[in-house]
């Protein structure tokens, strides 16, 4: 058995090894980080507001000191105090230290992310008891990584130890739960579609950044696959429920899936589309465009009744709640994310979206000017559910477009090739891979080689399905989740 088991995990390897990844490539991009270094070399708005921003936080400081714990809670309950604000905090500032060690290209910066990071992986255990252990192995979960993909150049995060820990520690813990949700093994997940969009969205995002930060390039193409066919909300077609008419032009719309619920979840969903659109987008694959831009049909209703218009409303239910109208709760409310969408769909396509114009408008003016980021634009979860700083990462002008389009046209061509794959990430490949389980489709793993290797595709879903019935996969967790529809 350990002779096969030997052999699988080497094939795991080599399967997985064989699409080449960009680095950095989920939310950033080497190419934006050297448009962001020119923009404010230039002292140009608003880059350079965001920036004086973002520098200016405690949790954007070399002398920031973490909060790792053994255990982080959403909730007080069952003996544990609610503590996640010092997971969302750290999280925040990995980022944010990562990014200044990106842009400044100062030590100082990296080291403090990679003893964040670090002391996490060497700390962290458990989440909470309930359904709401999945909202902080998603959204934090997808934080982190995105830290941790900022410093892959940076040698003494390898050397130190302490990339080995988080991604150990991150497996254990944050991608088990990303693949035991979205696989619905949770026993509140006996109706696929009980949880709302944002909850998967977020183990989406989690599990696609890990695949890409590991070179993985089956857990990659399972995200991949899921936003485009997955079975729950989070799977595009079900997060965007309905397509209806936009009065007075008969213009298509997409109703999202939480738009009956409320305004303020309805926003983290598009937050969370463009997350898990931009990491794909900077591998080659345009989730962005996925179904006639469907993403953008869900935004432009999102952005039309926020900014105080009506909009059509078709009566939703997953079975477990049921809405007839579009809910008033929380109107108006805006999160970083439309800087990121405007220029996607907008500027690099060319495509109309007036009511996602005047979102972003009207959000990066609420803001001050410019997109905030985590920790600069309030407290609680809601603040910290996204890095944010859009105007700093995503904003373009007319000068950037055509650079913009070029790069990402070359991203778009994948190509065979063995990545640079750190020490530390190697040992994960065939072990997140064994989480993957057959009940996805098996166009999921297709993207391993070019789409042009039919007989090669084949080839690759075939030995993926057979070393799922032979790697020994994690027993699953034995807790009984409650039933809830949170967050």
């Amino acid at each position: 058995m350990s002779s096969i088991l030997s052999t699988c995990i080497n094939l795991l390897l080599l399967l997985s090894s064989a699409y080449a990844f960009n680095h950095p490539g989920l939310l950033v991009s080497e190419a934006d980080i050297t448009r962001i270094q020119n923009k404010l070399s230039a002292h140009a708005d608003p880059w350079q507001a965001s920036w004086d921003k973002l520098v200016s936080l405690d949790n954007s400081q070399s002398t920031y000191v973490n909060h790792a714990v053994a255990g982080v809670y959403r909730n007080t309950a069952n003996g544990v105090k609610a503590n996640a604000e010092l997971l969302w905090h750290d999280a925040a500032a990995a980022f944010n230290l990562a990014l200044r060690w990106k842009i400044e290209r100062n030590a100082t910066y990296a080291e403090a992310a990679s003893n964040i990071l670090g002391a996490w992986g060497r700390k962290l255990k458990e989440f909470d008891v309930g359904d709401d252990e999945y909202l902080t192995a998603g959204l934090q979960g997808y934080q982190l990584v995105n830290a941790a993909e900022l410093l892959r150049d940076h040698a003494p995060f390898e050397s130190s130890g302490n990339a080995t820990a988080f991604s150990t520690m991150f497996e254990k813990t944050f991608l088990y739960k990303n693949l035991f949700f979205l696989n619905h093994k949770a026993p509140s997940e006996h109706n696929v579609r009980h949880f709302f969009a944002n909850w998967e969205l977020c183990n989406m995002a989690s599990a696609m950044a890990f695949g890409i930060y590991t070179d993985n390039a089956t857990l990659f193409d399972f995200a991949v696959e899921y936003f485009k066919t997955g079975e729950g909300n989070g799977a595009v077609n079900n997060g965007i429920s309905n397509l209806v008419s936009e009065p007075g032009t008969g213009t298509i719309m997409g109703q999202p899936q939480e738009a009956g619920r409320d305004q303020g979840h309805t926003g983290l969903d598009f937050q969370l589309f463009g997350v898990v659109a931009q990491q794909a987008w900077n591998q080659g694959k345009d989730l962005y465009g996925y179904n006639s831009s469907r993403v953008l049909l869900g935004a432009e209703y999102y952005a039309r009744y926020n900014l105080g218009n009506d909009v059509p409303f078709e009566p939703y239910t997953n079975g477990i709640v049921s809405y007839t109208t579009v809910s008033p709760a929380s109107r108006g409310a805006h999160r970083p994310t439309w800087e990121l969408l405007y220029a996607h769909y907008v500027q690099i396509k060319g495509l109309e979206a007036p009511w996602t114009e005047l979102y972003k408008n009207y959000t990066t003016k609420a803001m001050g000017g410019f997109e905030g980021g985590a920790g600069s634009w309030g407290e609680g979860s809601g603040h910290y559910d996204g890095l944010g700083w859009g105007s700093l990462l995503h904003h373009l002008d007319v000068g950037d477009v055509d650079a913009v389009s070029s790069n990402s046209s070359a991203s778009n061509s994948a190509t065979l090739s063995t990545p640079s794959t750190t020490s530390s990430n190697k040992s994960l490949v065939a072990q997140t891979s064994a989480y993957v389980t057959t009940s996805v489709p098996a166009s999921a793993t297709t993207s391993v080689l070019p789409r042009s290797s039919k007989s090669s595709q084949k080839s690759t879903v075939s030995a993926s399905t057979t070393l799922q019935s032979v790697l020994e996969a994690k027993p699953l967790p034995t807790r009984v989740s409650h039933m809830c529809t949170r967050s």
